[in-house]
């Protein structure tokens, strides 16, 4: 009996965050969620990567005429950006330097995550964003990327 009373409770514990949580699926640069705690509502600032992905040593730098992503060699490629057309929620960037550096051609960006970090000594907005990269604009248009990484926006 007592199992049966353990497991109800269970069940009714999660029906009850459940419906009491409001997930966010994709959030976009103008959302409040995203703009309240300090995050642009376009592109702008230092970012640095969180993940491993085969691009994930390099930061980007947004302003207002172009993206710059730099590695650690001092090596950069240059970025021409603007909203995306078709769907709000991405700044499509596609590369207008012509060096050698091995490095996609298109990117597509948007808002991943927000959330306040309260740590003992201040409170902190962490601002996260997604990037995409894609081979080609026509698989950019397809949404066929060929890797992505998480950024993170740069105190």
């Amino acid at each position: 009996m007592l199992r049966k009373f353990h497991t109800l409770s269970f069940v009714a514990a999660v029906m009850v965050l459940t419906a009491s949580t409001t997930p966010v699926w994709a959030l976009d640069w103008h959302d409040s969620e995203w703009t309240e705690l300090g995050c642009p509502s376009k592109l702008s600032g230092n970012w640095v990567p969180l993940t491993n992905s085969p691009y994930a040593g390099l930061k980007i730098e947004f302003k207002p005429n172009g993206a710059a992503l730099s590695s650690k060699e001092n090596s950069r490629v240059l970025f021409a950006f603007s909203p995306n057309p078709n769907n709000a929620q991405y700044f499509n960037l596609k590369r207008v330097s012509t060096d050698q550096i091995s490095f996609p051609k298109f990117l597509k960006i948007r808002p991943h995550i927000a959330f306040k970090n309260n740590s003992r000594w201040r409170e902190t907005s962490i601002c996260k964003i997604k990037l995409f990269f894609y081979e080609s604009e026509e698989k950019a248009d397809k949404q066929t990327y060929m890797s992505w990484d998480i950024y993170q926006r740069k105190p």
